[in-house]
């Protein structure tokens, strides 16, 4: 399967690791002391974004839980993670078994940053990079609340990598490569929603049922996947019945507490061809009407693909017979809607197609192109318009990550189904200017404007 030669491309979800009671050595009346009690604890990674900032890469070489007298390690090999791409997503990282006890602290190592910045004085577009320089390399951090891990339970360790306040800019608000690290971290319940998972990349093995399906991520481990009636498909012309091992899924859901099954909340198919690509849209040719072509900034790929790797532009030729989708979303798209002309720089896509290559040189077809959710952040510029409810509008002082790329402000569209964080709602903004934002949702044009605007599934007030 081709899945298998390049999982390790994806931030890793690792295996299981179960902790065994060890009987000792003796006679055969030796009596064997009863199973040590244990529980779950899964990692999930998030950032604050810092402006003009695509990418930061660092080597997370060691994560442990304290439960006051020792270090519990809840990662079980290093792993490469782009704090960047996250943005208020959730990126699940591993899955380790840990003793019961209550846990006080968290503390995390880490090693080799590289920065990666969005170029705008160059048309179109380019991606600078800068190797970082750690302050320290170790961070611990003592929980508000100290959390109680019982037999049995499946607990999220939620560790965020501030960056805007880690790397060091100077007067003029340049990345300097300094970083003095700092981490928010916490032990929350399976089932919160500040540690759901958010477009998880794997490829299928099998069809399990008219609801199940199972896929292989990183390093080789399967996971079982279900659906239910309010699982939203991306494309309901292609149920799981169709699912084939060529077929990559992007799913977001939540880890059963008692299975350890993602129960999919939704299922995107990003691509049932030879090719998977992620990450953010830096250029669109034309500017208006029909895209030809569109630069994409590579973040994830399957399978590695010769000549264009992760932290790579790579520029892609479209001509309308391409499949486009939205991923979930929960605003009434009467009007907004995603298409060859209703792409912009700025918007965060996954693209599968074919792979083609003659007389040494490949040619990639895409065949289907995927609006993803994404972050941004920034601080309130006011004109909030309340229709009724959390239905309404207000503008964004964006010069976060993709920002640089997207309206200056930024149009934030809501709705009541949009998550209000730290926030009683809409209403709440009102009067307001200067607050620290961040936004989860899509970018998507407006065509009464031609502009993007920023459709939020959540909408979070952050602490200074």
């Amino acid at each position: 399967m081709k899945w298998s030669k390049c999982a390790q491309s994806f931030l890793a979800i690792l295996p299981l690791l179960l902790i065994s009671a060890c009987s000792g050595g003796g006679s055969m009346n030796s009596t064997t002391p009863p199973p040590q009690q244990s529980g779950s604890i899964f990692t999930v990674a998030t950032d604050a974004p810092l402006p003009s900032v695509v990418s930061c890469q660092v080597n997370v070489t060691g994560v442990t839980v304290n439960n006051g007298s020792t270090d519990v390690s809840v990662l079980s090999q290093a792993e490469l993670v782009d704090f960047a791409q996250l943005s208020g997503l959730h990126q699940l990282v591993d899955l380790t078994s840990v003793p019961t006890g209550t846990y006080v602290s968290a503390t995390v190592t880490i090693a080799n940053p590289v920065i990666g910045f969005i170029d705008t004085t160059q048309n179109p577009p380019a991606i600078n990079t800068m190797n970082g320089t750690l302050a320290t390399n170790m961070v611990t951090v003592t929980f508000a609340n100290p959390f109680t891990v019982n037999n049995g339970d499946l607990v999220g360790l939620r560790m965020e990598f501030d960056l805007r306040k880690s790397l060091a800019v100077d007067g003029s608000g340049q990345v300097t490569g300094t970083i003095n690290p700092i981490f928010h971290m916490k032990l929350l319940d399976a089932t919160d929603s500040q540690i759901s998972i958010d477009d998880f990349a794997a490829g299928v093995v099998g069809v399990t049922g008219n609801s199940s399906f199972t896929v292989q991520g990183p390093h080789g481990r399967q996971w079982n996947v279900s659906t239910d009636d309010n699982t939203v498909f991306d494309d309901p012309n292609e149920p799981i019945s169709g699912f084939t091992t060529n077929t990559i899924v992007l799913l977001t859901g939540q880890l059963d507490p008692v299975t350890h099954a993602i129960d999919a909340s939704e299922v995107d198919v990003v691509s049932d061809d030879d090719f998977y690509f992620s990450g953010l849209l830096t250029s669109v040719r034309p500017p208006s009407g029909p895209a030809t072509q569109a630069d994409l900034y590579v973040r994830d790929e399957l399978p590695a693909v010769n000549g264009i790797s992760p932290g790579d532009i790579a520029t892609l030729d479209l001509n309308g017979t391409e499949k486009y989708r939205i991923g979930r979303i929960k605003l009434p798209l009467t009007t907004l809607l995603f298409n060859n002309s209703a792409m912009a720089a700025g918007q965060r896509v996954s693209i599968g197609g074919d792979i083609s290559t003659t007389d040494g040189t490949t040619t990639l077809t895409p065949h289907r192109v995927v609006l993803r959710r994404q972050g941004q952040a920034g601080t309130l510029a006011g004109n909030v318009v309340i229709q009724n409810g959390n239905n309404g509008s207000f503008q964004l002082n964006d010069n976060w990550t993709a920002g640089v790329l997207l309206p200056q402000p930024l149009t934030v569209m809501t709705t009541d189904a949009t998550n209000f964080i730290n926030l009683s709602g809409l209403s709440a903004l009102q009067g307001q200017s200067g607050i620290s934002l961040r936004v989860v949702g899509f970018v998507l044009i407006n065509p009464a404007t031609s502009q993007p605007v920023f459709v939020a599934g959540a909408v979070e007030e952050l602490s200074d």
